[in-house]
């Protein structure tokens, strides 16, 4: 179907206009005239046109280019199939407004730079994060050659090299992951508060655009992780895109699995930072780190998503969230609290040392008691608004507490300390011994 509109019409605050729906087909089904009122003035040529070919066409008139977004019929009428077809082109229709409220810098007057449109395809903070864990990992890799205080010819070369074509390559294809996830999005995406500013909603790239800038990051990134660093990452970096951008987009409209799907996503960066210094993914401090990125993912998301569960249910999105908040909360402190164990199998393993179970427990706890919180807010029969409160407090504790512990893991990593401690004990047998001799020389 296709839905053509202006931007002139969305910004009017006039009294509602009344606007009539074509008689148009639709795979074989006749829509009469339809008539209704909306809360947003219709000016010009009202309403709804051209609907046909399962389409949705928005037109910007002053400035923004065309995007055509394809959906099939089965996902149109996914969400709400107790509505009739006119009620839920209506409803769609009354939501469509909702795409163009974005930041002074986006208006038809300051339109942001085609580079700043493909930077945000690759969804730039989540990118950021994901290259974090990756170097992470890779700094906590068991290599004493990096002990502070050792000398400075016990850093090899190559790894510097390796770092730089990690992060680079790692950046690159999360990019790539992220821009099919968008292109694959764009109408469900422009039902949701938290992503209808994103670049193909408000038309600044097309769909086929952002699959061909996601082809170009893609490759670009899996060479310099090939060549750079070596087959393995590079592998997990291209199953990493197949897994986000084809299966776990796929089935964000099919299960409530998807989450699980997602934070199989999250917790391969991990070993990519670990293949990439050298360490075997055999390892079981490798699979502790790929553990703690994969425990976080819950009561990040789930508490991200329960705010808004009845957005995601509007566009389809089959998220525990809604379909079962107990459920959602219950997993958010299960997977927050397997958390905890984790970093002991950090210290068990030999990554970090005992310190790091001290400074980890402190900030553990206060995601795990941030997760209590909003489990027994939704454990009631019908959750208020203390459970939403809950969730955002949840959800801003997991954005503090990954960066932190991951900091901590390297601040205390295994062996990293014993150059310093080495020097003092060094300079310290040394001066031990002059005194010995002068007392000697005295006698």
């Amino acid at each position: 179907m296709s839905f053509t509109t202006s931007r002139s019409r969305f910004c009017a605050h006039h009294n509602a206009r009344v606007f009539t729906m074509a008689a148009t087909r639709m795979g074989g089904m006749l829509h009469n005239g339809v008539k209704s009122s909306v809360s947003r003035s219709m000016k010009g040529s009202a309403g709804l046109r051209g609907v046909s070919g399962y389409q949705i066409r928005f037109i910007e008139r002053r400035g923004l280019s065309t995007a055509v977004f394809p959906i099939s019929k089965a996902d149109f009428f996914r969400s709400n199939e107790e509505l009739s077809r006119s009620k839920l082109l209506l409803r769609l229709f009354s939501h469509t407004p909702k795409l163009w409220h974005g930041s002074p810098s986006s208006s038809p007057r300051n339109p942001p730079s085609a580079f700043k449109a493909h930077l945000q395809l690759g969804k730039p903070k989540l990118t950021a994060l994901i290259v974090l864990s990756t170097m992470s990992a890779y700094a906590l890799t068991p290599d004493h050659s990096h002990a502070i205080g050792a000398a400075a010819t016990s850093l090899p070369v190559p790894s510097l090299s390796a770092l730089l074509f990690l992060t680079i390559g790692t950046a690159l294809t999360s990019t790539s992951a992220n821009a099919i996830n968008m292109a694959r999005e764009p109408v469900y995406d422009g039902m949701m508060s938290r992503t209808r500013s994103r670049p193909i909603v408000r038309g600044l790239v097309s769909p086929r655009q952002a699959i061909r800038f996601a082809i170009l990051t893609g490759i670009i990134g899996s060479a310099a992780l090939y060549f750079g660093v070596n087959a393995e990452t590079a592998a997990l970096a291209v199953l990493n895109i197949a897994l986000y951008g084809g299966i776990y987009t796929s089935m964000k409209r099919t299960s409530i699995l998807n989450t699980w799907v997602g934070a199989v996503v999250g917790a391969i960066p991990p070993l990519m930072g670990w293949s990439a210094a050298g360490g075997s993914l055999v390892d079981p401090g490798a699979w502790c780190l790929a553990g703690l990125l994969y425990a976080w993912q819950f009561p990040h998301f789930n508490a991200l998503s329960y705010p808004v569960r009845e957005e995601y249910k509007m566009a389809g999105y089959i998220m525990t969230a809604w379909v079962n908040p107990r459920l959602n909360a219950r997993v958010a402190l299960r997977y927050s609290v397997a958390i905890i164990p984790l970093c002991v199998g950090l210290w068990y393993y030999g990554v970090t040392d005992g310190l790091f179970l001290a400074d980890s427990t402190v900030v553990n706890a206060w995601l795990v008691a941030c997760a209590y919180k909003f489990w027994k807010e939704c454990r009631s029969t019908v959750a208020g608004k203390g459970a939403t409160a809950s969730a955002r407090s949840l959800f801003w504790a997991s954005i503090w507490q990954l960066p932190t512990v991951l900091v901590l893991a390297m601040v205390h990593k295994t062996g990293l300390w014993d150059g310093v401690f080495r020097a003092e004990e060094d300079h310290s047998d040394g001066g031990a011994a002059e005194v010995t001799e002068e007392l000697h020389e005295a006698e």
